[in-house]
């Protein structure tokens, strides 16, 4: 019974934990990471719980660091340069911590460091004047669209990234190509390894996932609940 209660207090652990841009090794040359972080407060109502997400790729050397998403309505698709020290930060826009969802070093971040600026050239009419916070297209959308363009961007969205699986009829891998979904517009559902089982309706996620254990359930964090770092 005592060592039962200790792997599930190490289960717990290991949930509440979370990567962090500060994290991210020093010495490999090619890093691509899959970041989310909360729509700054003074936004609409879905600021309040909804995450953006983002991709941030290290092309061969510390000095050159890309970033594409759809930041807003305005903005499009792009993928411009970023300092390292932007790269490597743990907050955005002042108080809103960042996560990484995925990281991918070496030769697969190679091969999708070196697309990620066609790719997203190729997304970027979907976006010119079609952005929709919700249901979507939005910035969570073009993520997803991204890891359609460059089947080893694999990964894991967070549950309140409002868009990702918006879409009028859609059926194939999941984010993280780890199982199957099948989604419409008003409702989907997904069954996956890392995922787990999700339910979709009207563009929000109810998800139970495995590892690490989960329960998701829209507008509010994923329990355990994460811990954020410290802000300085």
């Amino acid at each position: 019974m005592r060592n039962s209660l200790v792997l599930l207090s190490l289960s717990l652990c290991a949930a509440c934990s979370v990567a962090r841009p500060t994290g991210l090794p020093a010495a490999e040359p090619w890093i691509v990471a899959v970041k989310s972080a909360g729509i700054p407060k003074f936004m609409p109502w879905y600021a309040h719980f909804a995450e953006h997400t983002w991709v941030d790729a290290k092309l061969g050397d510390e000095e050159r660091w890309v970033r594409a998403e759809v930041l807003n309505e305005s903005a499009g698709a792009t993928c411009v340069p970023i300092a390292a020290a932007e790269a490597r930060s743990d907050w955005r826009w002042g108080d809103e911590a960042v996560r990484v969802h995925e990281l991918i070093v070496g030769e697969r971040a190679q091969c999708i460091a070196e697309q990620l600026a066609s790719a997203t050239a190729r997304l970027a009419p979907r976006y010119d004047g079609g952005y929709e916070a919700w249901p979507g297209p939005n910035s969570n959308t073009f993520v997803r669209d991204l890891s359609r363009e460059l089947p080893e961007l694999a990964f894991v969205f967070d549950h309140n990234a409002l868009g990702k699986d918006f879409t009028w009829a859609r059926a194939g891998l999941t984010p993280s190509r780890t199982g199957v979904e099948l989604d419409t517009w008003p409702i989907g559902v997904a069954l996956a390894l890392r995922e787990g089982v999700e339910l979709h309706f009207l563009q929000l996620t109810f998800a139970v996932r495995v590892w690490p254990p989960r329960l998701a359930l829209p507008f509010a964090p994923a329990l355990p609940w994460e811990r954020a770092p410290e802000q300085r």
